[in-house]
């Protein structure tokens, strides 16, 4: 985790997001850890799909194709509608048989929720290798969970994305 305290790196995320956008803003919370990605990800159809997608060694990739939603484990947070942490999921035993642990060690998801409690996606940041839990402030990443999804930055689904892109 950055030394920067949470509410100091809360406002910078909201004046990032306001002057810069949604991926610069992300851009900004991904280099808070020593994860490689940060997305907001949506379900649709049995799949979850990258709204938005920050890569810290690939930044020109915007986004990836969509991925079955049980080989994700975007899926434990949309079935408990809460967060799901695993710092290595080789030696996670809630993961045994989940088909992503050896290509995703490292992950840390927040539902988003709209405000009348409708899931729309989730926030994580994950990575090909184990990750230390001092690495993540959980509390940034409930309340980014929380703005992102009360300003209207992740659409439901059947919404526009163009709609919540278009959004300083």
């Amino acid at each position: 985790m950055s030394d920067i305290p949470t509410a100091e790196a809360f406002a910078a995320f909201q004046q990032t997001l306001q002057a810069r956008g949604m991926r610069e803003a992300l851009v900004y919370l991904n280099g808070l850890t020593d994860y490689r990605y940060t997305g907001v990800f949506r379900f649709d159809a049995g799949f979850a799909h990258s709204l938005y997608y920050v890569d810290r060694v690939n930044p020109e990739v915007h986004s990836i194709p969509g991925i079955p939603e049980k080989a994700t484990y975007c899926c434990f947070v949309r079935d408990s509608r809460g967060q799901f942490t695993t710092l290595d999921a080789l030696i996670d035993d809630r993961l045994e048989d989940h088909p992503a642990r050896k290509e995703v060690r490292g992950y840390c998801g927040i539902p988003l929720l709209d405000p009348e409690g409708v899931l729309l996606g989730t926030l994580c940041h994950f990575d090909e290798m184990p990750r230390d839990s001092n690495q993540l402030d959980l509390d940034l990443l409930l309340q980014v969970a929380s703005e992102l999804a009360r300003h209207g930055q992740v659409p439901r689904v059947g919404g526009s994305l163009s709609a919540a892109s278009s959004a300083p």
